[in-house]
């Protein structure tokens, strides 16, 4: 084989290295294991790799074609300490020059090794030795080594060292790209679990608070109560008018809190049970109910033929309660109030709509409409605690589904909310 040939060979084989490592940088493991072996099949024979942990060189990884040699070779390093500085590789790290030995003289090196490492060169019977560093941007992470153990291969070469400088250098890149993901995804899940805990303490708080104010609430309502009704005849209408103010902001308050002590109770634990779910009927309930609600109300509504559904039924209606509620409520200024509900399979979602033809809302803001407190029309124009679709969003969202809003001013509203398509039987999980 000529030299071009020998250099197109070299080429190929450090960009197929290159393909492999940069795809399997992502598991670091992985990307290990597959370094050991790519440097065993392009140069062989075994392959140790050790990485900087602190003052320590901790085994990464080992290959040998040979299973036996490979358990051999892994129960080895694992077993063998070794120092950052010391013998071989300790020079190696700190002159950045390898160790090229394609023909060892064993007296010679034993020398150099510390007596713990003498008896993996007698059992493997190893005859050539390349010790190369593993650097990424400025800072060392350790080194890999490579025996020479087969008797039917030539010894190492000057290409042979080249080759493996160059494919070090790729892999300690990736190992570094590895290590990065792997601190990334660390401190996002410590965040996640921090987050998380603090969201449980901020729920129950909620829910504390929340329970606490009800009592209060519930004196305040009972008692303005049988002042209006036991001496409403020694108030002035001034003195009535305030009592009935009185009473409709503890009412309202009260309805406020319940609607709270729903959202905090979502925060937490699997959504039980589950079921399957036939959504039309779900409606039909529902808009009976709302139509009670609404008596001032000229309802049609137009309900196409809905796809089932698997998920919780008090939740999920609840949620059909809020947007059919909402849809009719910001229609009452219209002469009749028309509500269209549609459903579809799409993509593997089932995808469910809620259309009215009434107030509507400034598409620029519907990001804000789930939001608690979230309110883009004022309590005289439509009363409202802003609490309903942020309800809607969490028990979507608890279902493993979204969300979504479109309008514009005067021309109506389509509130829709999608949740995963799933067979009999299949859990919806608990949050994570």
């Amino acid at each position: 084989m000529d030299e071009a040939e020998l250099q197109t060979n070299r080429l190929r084989a450090l960009a197929e290295s290159s393909q492999m490592f940069a795809e399997a940088s992502v598991d670091l493991p992985r990307l290990l294991a597959l370094v050991a072996r790519r440097f065993s099949e392009l140069v062989g024979d075994a392959v140790n790799i050790r990485l900087i942990e602190g003052d320590a060189l901790v085994p990464a990884a080992t290959f040998h074609p040979d299973p036996t040699t490979n358990t051999y070779l892994r129960e080895f390093h694992d077993a063998t300490p070794l120092q950052v500085g010391e013998g071989i590789s300790g020079q190696v790290l700190e002159t950045g020059e390898p160790y090229f030995r394609p023909q060892l003289d064993l007296a010679q090196l034993k020398q150099h090794l510390a007596p713990r490492f003498h008896s993996i060169f007698d059992r493997l019977g190893i005859t050539g030795m390349i010790v190369a560093r593993l650097r990424a941007r400025g800072t060392n992470l350790g080194y890999l080594s490579l025996f020479r153990i087969s008797e039917d291969r030539p010894a190492y070469t000057v290409d042979d060292l080249r080759l493996v400088q160059d494919l070090a250098d790729r892999a300690a890149l990736a190992i570094d790209n590895g290590r990065l993901v792997d601190d990334l995804e660390r401190r996002v899940g410590e965040r996640t679990v921090a987050l998380q805990a603090a969201n449980r303490e901020l729920e129950a708080f909620a829910y504390s608070v929340s329970h606490d104010l009800r009592a209060p609430l519930r004196a305040i309502v009972g008692y303005s109560s049988m002042l209006e009704e036991d001496h409403a005849a020694q108030l002035d209408d001034e003195g009535r008018r305030v009592l009935s103010v009185v009473r409709t902001s503890a009412q309202q308050m009260g309805t406020l809190i319940e609607h709270l002590l729903r959202l905090s109770r979502l925060g937490a634990g699997a959504i039980e049970p589950v079921e399957p779910l036939d959504m039309g009927a779900l409606v039909t309930g529902v808009l009976a109910h709302v139509r009670a609600n609404h008596p001032e109300v000229t309802l049609e509504a137009h309900v196409e033929a809905l796809p089932p559904a698997v998920g919780n039924a008090d939740l999920l209606r609840q949620v059909w309660v809020n947007l059919l509620d909402n849809a009719v409520k910001y229609s009452r200024l219209k002469k009749v109030a028309q509500v269209e509900v549609r459903g579809e399979r799409m993509g593997g979602e089932l995808r469910y709509t809620v259309t009215d033809h009434g107030a509507g809302f400034d598409p620029a803001y519907a990001s804000k409409l789930f939001g608690v407190f979230q309110r883009l029309h004022h309590q005289h124009e439509f009363e409202g605690h802003g609490v309903g679709l942020a309800l809607v969003q969490r028990i979507v969202g608890r279902h493993g589904g979204h969300v979504w809003a479109e309008g514009q001013v005067g021309r109506g509203a389509t509130f829709g909310f999608a949740l995963p398509e799933r067979g009999h039987g299949h859990p919806v999980p608990a949050p994570r």
